[in-house]
Parts: structure tokens; sequence; C-alpha cells
């Protein structure tokens, strides 16, 4: 009787075991590892997800946990001849932008969506059409002096707009919105819109590529490749989620969905703000065919990068006429870059 009670004791450790070995449950929103992912978690410095960047916003929800972010305010109306303000409807509501009006020769343009750097929105001054410094020209100015339509839009919670600042998370959903709106314009080509952003905008074009298959190509100016390792340094405003949570950085961070990118995406930096991270995403991207291309600029600093490199990529966009992307950067580019750094 004895054995047969220390038999059925081992019985249930046995089952309990078996049981606890099972499936966990899923208390993220995002899914349990797959094995692909397990074994690149080991093989990189971080966690590599094969769920695409979209997929995963829609499995998540985000804990929003300070509310103390001010946005700009409203706009400043700016001159007709240089943008308009307007409007385009979000999840949100209606959220401002500048746009560069209509050339009136009848001909359907190339677009850029311009995502400036910093916090709050797009200003409530002149800022976007008065002369900047070229060693510190935030404007994008380069893409609307080359002809090419541009769209600077704000997002959630930013400027007066409505909805609530939440970080890298909803606003890369209202950048969709905003790449909508823009191709429904009737000078834009729609088949041609590319985004294009420097440092807090960098990181937005980014993800926001990784987001939408809308875009032909993203340029990042200085963007980062993992929000965590950011946020080991100084910030400027409250950071609005929940930081405990490790997935709430993870949606945030551009190299964990890397794999999501299906058009050209292109990151400069200068060499005096550059983020070694982006060897080992570069390495990625070249191993599993993720058209994901790095330069770290010779000479450069995070903002005196901004004007020549904008003023190339504007010259790539201007000859990118073709049914496919054809943009790409030659040692020969790279140079021009290094010698227009002021």
């Amino acid at each position: 009787m004895k054995n047969k009670r220390y038999l059925a004791l081992v019985l249930v450790i046995l089952g309990a075991l078996i049981l606890s070995c099972g499936s966990k449950e899923d208390k993220t929103g995002l899914g349990t590892e797959t094995k692909t992912e397990k074994k690149e978690k080991a093989k990189y410095s971080f966690e590599l997800s094969d769920e695409d960047l979209a997929t995963a916003h829609s499995k998540f929800q985000t804990e929003i946990v300070d509310n103390s972010f001010q946005g700009d305010g409203k706009p400043m109306t700016p001159p007709k001849d240089k943008f308009l303000l307007i409007n385009y409807e979000a999840k949100d509501g209606n959220m401002d932008a500048f746009l560069t009006p209509d050339p009136k020769d009848g001909k359907k343009h190339p677009a850029v969506i311009w995502l400036i750097g910093g916090y709050g929105g797009i200003g409530d001054d002149d800022y976007f059409w008065t002369d900047q410094p070229a060693e510190n020209d935030q404007t994008g100015r380069a893409f609307r002096d080359a002809g090419i339509v541009m769209m600077v839009p704000s997002f959630r919670g930013e400027n007066a707009n409505p909805g609530i600042y939440d970080m890298f998370y909803g606003e890369i959903e209202d950048l969709e919105s905003a790449r909508e709106y823009l191709s429904k314009i009737p000078y834009v080509d729609p088949d041609r819109i590319y985004v294009a952003g420097h440092s807090t905008g960098g990181t937005r074009a980014l993800l926001g590529n990784e987001y939408s298959k809308g875009f032909r190509a993203a340029f990042s100016l200085g963007g980062i490749p993992d929000l965590e390792l950011r946020l080991k340094g100084s910030m400027r405003v409250a950071i609005p989620f929940n930081t405990k949570n490790p997935e709430e950085l993870k949606i945030r961070s551009p190299r964990t969905y890397m794999k999501s990118l299906q058009s050209p995406t292109f990151y400069f930096e200068g060499e005096a703000d550059y983020w070694y991270e982006f060897d080992e995403m570069k390495k990625i991207a070249q191993e599993n065919n993720i058209p994901l291309y790095i330069y770290d600029i010779k000479g450069g600093d995070h903002f005196n990068i901004i004007t020549p490199v904008t003023k190339v990529i504007a010259e790539k966009i201007l000859n990118d006429t073709g049914e496919k992307v054809s943009i790409t950067f030659t040692k020969e580019d790279i140079a021009k870059i290094e010698n227009g750094l002021k």
C-alpha cells in the first residue's frame, strides 16, 4: 500500500512537470518566440523578430503611464508659395501638416514625407520656410528646392492634435495615414512617395518603412537602432509608456523588426555620433537579404550631414523614374556627401 502511495505521488509530480513544460500563456500581446527567433536571439546581440511590425502592432496594446507631454501648439500659417497648412485624417482625428503647393504644371511629382527631429511636433513658428545654417538645417529644404513635393506631418498628441503622445508607436500608424493622404493629392505620383527623417524623425522613418508597405524607399539620418539603448542617455521629454515591460521597448526599436523591410532603406550618420550597433544590423541585412544599407559618414556629425545627404537624396529621387526603385549610393556619392560637409 505504501509503495502504491509513493507511485501515485510520483505520477502527480510527473504530471505537474509535464504541464509546466507545456505552452505558456502569452501575457505580452506579441506571441511566444518562434524556434527561429530563439536561435537568432542567441546568434545576435538582440532579439530579431520574424514578425511583421504591422502585425505586431495589431496584437499589442501599449500602456501609457505618463501624460505630461506638451505639444508645440498650433502651427503657424506659412506663406502660400512655400507651404499649405493642411489636415490629414488619422485614427485619433485630424492632424496638422505642412504641404508644398500645387506647381500647376499638370504633372504628377515624386513626394517626400520629411520627419523632423526632436519632440513636440512641427513647431509654432516660421522655422520651415526661413533660411537655416547649412551645418544644421533640419528643414528638409533640399527636397523643396529640387521641386519634389514635400509633406511635414505632426502626429497624435503633438502640436495641438488630438490623441495621446506615446513615443515611436502611435505616430507610426499616423505616418501611414499621412502617406495615404499624400497618395491622393492630384499633383503627387502615388507610386513615388518616399519617407525621410532626421534624429527622432530618422527613427520614425525606419519604423515607418517597417510598418508600411507603401513607401518606395526610406532614408534615415541619425535614427537609433534600439530604444532601450537610447533611454540609457538623457531624454528631453518624459517617457510616456511603461518601461518595465520589455515588449514596450522592442516594438519601438527598429532593429527588432528589420526583417519587415521590403523597400530599400538607407541609413546615414556622421562618424562622431554613429551607433556601432548598426554594424551588426548591416551584417544581418546582408545575411538575410534585407534591403537595408548603412553609411558611416567620415568627418560628419549628427547635424552637419543633413544638408549634403538630403541634396544627394533629392538627386536620386528625381532620377528614380522607372517602374521599380533604382536608388543606390556609390562610393562616389558618399565622397560627395563627405566633401559637402560644413
